[in-house]
């Protein structure tokens, strides 16, 4: 049979070559392809980062303590909103916003000032943010931040309830737990009591305590 008579063509170096060898030779440039898509993301990632992190230094030293209540409300909401135009990831937004190191955290550090913050109009409007952030198609996990995992034991008719919320809203449990997380929690609803702490506890204190005595008592000497 001729097979160019039938509408197919072959290169005279594919005829001399096994099939697993044309496949072979397919997937190795399927990979190049995506090793240098993954490198092209990583430096576009890179660059925007770069900028992300001048503009936050920049705009770090525009704090100010001293200022009144409201004035800080408008700096934070300000802040955020120069943040916003140029965050690449929500996490980046987050760890300059609302996040430990974040702006907020730095212009109210009384527990008063703290509350009356977080029920502001402009409280919300960063929140708000960090929403549309989160809704847009960014990597999920930020290069400059590593992730954590905890473990948290609940009911199964409360695992339940979350799992149908959940789908009602079309998203993963993952990103409605996050949701949650980022909400502040009204203390009152905390509920108290007189049991004994289980579990890790949070922060550098908590891996410690995972640690054996001599463990810990050799960093002590050591520090």
């Amino acid at each position: 049979m001729n097979l160019e008579e039938n509408g197919f063509t072959t290169r005279p170096d594919d005829q001399c070559k096994p099939s697993d060898e044309i496949a072979t030779t397919s997937k190795t440039a399927s990979s190049r392809i995506r090793d240098k898509a993954a490198d092209d993301a990583g430096e576009k990632m890179a660059a925007e980062m770069k900028v992300f992190n001048s503009v936050a230094n920049e705009l770090k030293s525009k704090r100010n303590l001293s200022l009144p209540a409201k004035a800080r409300h408008r700096l934070v909401f300000e802040t955020a909103t120069e943040l916003f135009g140029v965050a690449p990831t929500w996490t980046a937004f987050y760890r300059e916003t609302l996040g430990g190191g974040g702006v907020s955290r730095a212009l109210f550090i009384d527990a008063d000032e703290v509350r009356e913050y977080e029920c502001s109009d402009q409280h919300t409007k960063v929140l708000e943010m960090l929403t549309v952030l989160r809704s847009r198609d960014l990597p999920e996990n930020d290069p400059h931040e590593p992730q954590r995992m905890i473990t948290v034991r609940i009911p199964k008719s409360l695992h339940d309830s979350i799992c149908e919320e959940a789908n009602e809203l079309a998203v993963s449990v993952n990103k409605l737990c996050i949701s949650r997380l980022l909400q502040k929690v009204d203390p009152s609803m905390i509920p108290l009591s007189s049991q004994k702490r289980r579990g890790r506890r949070p922060g550098s204190a908590g891996t410690k305590l995972m640690k054996s005595p001599e463990t810990v008592t050799d960093e002590l000497r050591l520090a």
